[in-house]
């Protein structure tokens, strides 16, 4: 999944170092938009880099157990 098709979705993104971050795309910013002239999205409070991202991968969200 890139990073614009990922806006909006819940995901999980592991980055190229193992460390994985998971929850809503909420944006992204093209690299001729950033200042540093790479690809960003962020999820939460991060903002992750196209160079640093390893995979992103869609969230089902799992449905409840009836009890």
């Amino acid at each position: 999944m890139t990073i614009s098709e990922s806006v909006g979705r819940n995901v999980r993104i592991t980055l190229n170092d193992g460390e994985i971050f998971e929850g809503v795309a909420e944006y992204d910013t093209s690299a001729l938009d950033n200042p540093n002239g790479i690809a960003s999205i962020c999820v939460g409070l991060y903002e992750l880099y196209e160079n640093e991202i390893a995979s992103i991968e869609p969230v089902v969200a799992q449905e409840a157990i009836p009890a």
